[in-house]
């Protein structure tokens, strides 16, 4: 299998996998993140693609200034890695992220991370297998702000003192 870069023209494939990692999103949320994932000069997505031509792998990847269990950045992060079902167990998927490493040591990166749910054991018991090590368990929260002007900078008038 061969890793092709994402270019215009590959976003319906790119889409079509997308699909299958992330269910739960609908189609404008992946077209608004594929736009900004190939916009970015800090982040690509690469298409794994059989000798017949057919896109059957994707991993998406960025350079991050900070990850937890990282020292120093830039940190190079597997941010998706999608393998069709007959492709698993067959050293494609450490294929993909061998080529992730070249990708991030050519950008300076000392460090590369990923994560996973913590209901995928499948995924978690991969990337242990092919030498990352776990650095802890967190479960996110958000909280939407209400009543905000977007327009005040952040760092603008603000005495933290």
């Amino acid at each position: 299998m061969k890793l092709l870069e994402i270019t215009s023209d590959r976003f319906p494939d790119w889409l079509q996998l997308r699909q299958k990692l992330f269910a739960d999103l609908d189609r404008d949320h992946h077209r608004e993140e594929m736009d900004l994932i190939h916009s970015s000069p800090e982040a690509t997505a690469f298409l794994g693609t059989t000798e017949e031509g057919e896109h059957v792998g994707l991993m998406e990847v960025s350079l991050r200034n900070f990850v937890d269990g990282c020292l120093g950045g830039p940190v190079g992060y597997v941010e998706a890695l999608y393998l069709e079902p007959p492709y698993r167990g067959k050293g494609e998927g450490r294929n993909m992220i061998d080529f992730a490493a070249d990708w991030f040591r050519a950008r300076g990166c000392r460090d590369m991370a990923a994560d996973a749910d913590l209901e995928n054991v499948l995924a978690q018991k991969f990337f242990s297998h092919i030498g990352f090590s776990e650095t802890f368990r967190i479960v996110q929260f958000k909280r939407t702000l209400e009543n905000v002007d977007v327009t005040r900078s952040t760092n603008e008038d603000e005495d933290i003192g």
